[in-house]
Order: structure tokens, then C-alpha cells, then sequence
């Protein structure tokens, strides 16, 4: 019984000593998503598809926006978008090692994206008013349904690497320049400096102007 076990034991210690010694490499594609979108309810999730020498990458992302009706005056999003973006990594993805010896995949990159997507937002609210000389309070009632396409471009640079040689940390800073569309069915009681005034916001689908771009990815290999 004594020869049986130790040979169990040297194998599973000789298969131990492999997987320790097994050589990290950067994946041919990589599976992302944006934890920061939640905080706007939006769903992005994307894949990152690197050249044959880790040089140049391609991502494409799709998203997908479902607001909740939070107050009278709050936006109800709905719509889909997606992005494109093509990256150079200037020292390319590769693997370095630590101090402490660990090896990582890491990169540096400059970026250019462009965006699109089209968007609902359908809602009916009431305002009052209080004519303190009378005391009569007025209300009335809005009904609002826009149609909104927007488009955009910029850049950015950023920092990836690996962590625990499992998940990939992308953090990365820049902007662009958005433009939109709105197509809006104004009921008689809706003003025209209430349309002029929505969608201002910069995390608006609607909003036109320069926009920052900034936050962190985490991916996973394919």
C-alpha cells in the first residue's frame, strides 16, 4: 500500500510544480464590462480582440439603458447604443514581473472611439402653482415623448493589466465631443423653455457638447 501512495503523491506534486510554472501569456480576446454604467442603469458589456502581437486591439461594446421613473421630473430612459474603439498599446500587452517576482500582462494604450445610439423617453408628470395674492393653487399636467439619436467621438489613454493572472483591470481618462438629435411631441401645455432646458446633463442621451470620458473596465479571457 506504501508504493501506491507515494506514487499518487509524486504525481499530484509534479502536477502542482506544473500549473505553478505554467507560462502566462496574453489572450487572443477578452470579455468587458463597465461596473460605473450601473450607476446611470446602464448595461455595457463588450469584447476586446487583440492583433497577432498584442500591438493593436479592436472593442466593440453594446449597451443597453432602462431608467427608472424616480420623481416628477425625473428622465425614463429606455434605448440601446453601442461603441467602437481601436487602441495602441505603446510598449504592447505583454507580460512583465514584479518586484516580488509574480509575472502580469500589462499595457498602455492610446485610444479612439466613436459612439451611437437611440434612445425613448416617455413620461407624464404635474406642476403646481401657488398664487400667493389669491391663494389659488394651479395645476397642470405634461405629457412628454422624445425620440433621441445621438453620436460621438474622442479618445482616451489608459492603463491594463492582469490581476491574480485571471482578471484584467482596464482604468483609462480622455473625452470627446457628443451631438444629438431629439424629436419631441409637445402637448398644449408643454413650454418651449422646457424643451429647450432637457436633456442638459452630460450623462444625457441628449446632451451636446464637450463630455469627459473616464473609469474602469473588468474583463475576463475568452
Amino acid at each position: 500500500m506504501k508504493t501506491p501512495l507515494f506514487l499518487l503523491l509524486f504525481i499530484v506534486s509534479i502536477a502542482a510544480f506544473c500549473q505553478d510554472e505554467e507560462v502566462l501569456t496574453a489572450p487572443r480576446a477578452l470579455f468587458k464590462t463597465t461596473p460605473q454604467s450601473f450607476l446611470v442603469n446602464t448595461l455595457k458589456v463588450g469584447v476586446e480582440v487583440f492583433n497577432e502581437s498584442w500591438t493593436k486591439s479592436y472593442s466593440l461594446y453594446l449597451n443597453g439603458k432602462l431608467d427608472g421613473n424616480n420623481g416628477a421630473l425625473a428622465y425614463f430612459y429606455r434605448g440601446l447604443g453601442a461603441e467602437f474603439q481601436y487602441r495602441k498599446y505603446l510598449n504592447g500587452f505583454s507580460v512583465r514581473k514584479s518586484r516580488r517576482d509574480k509575472e502580469f500582462i500589462h499595457g498602455v494604450y492610446i485610444a479612439g472611439y466613436i459612439t451611437g445610439g437611440a434612445y425613448f423617453d416617455k413620461r407624464e408628470f404635474t406642476t403646481t402653482y401657488r398664487d400667493f395674492n389669491t391663494g389659488q393653487i394651479t395645476s397642470t399636467s405634461y405629457y412628454v415623448d422624445d425620440e433621441i439619436l445621438n453620436v460621438g467621438t474622442g479618445f482616451t489613454v489608459g492603463y491594463h493589466r492582469t490581476f491574480w493572472k485571471v482578471l484584467f483591470f482596464d482604468a483609462y481618462l480622455g473625452g470627446g465631443v457628443q451631438l444629438s438629435e431629439i424629436e419631441r411631441k409637445l402637448n398644449p401645455n408643454t413650454t418651449r423653455e422646457y424643451y429647450n432646458s432637457s436633456h442638459s446633463g452630460i450623462a444625457s442621451p441628449g446632451f451636446q457638447g464637450i463630455v469627459p470620458k473616464f473609469g474602469i473596465a473588468v474583463g475576463v479571457a475568452l
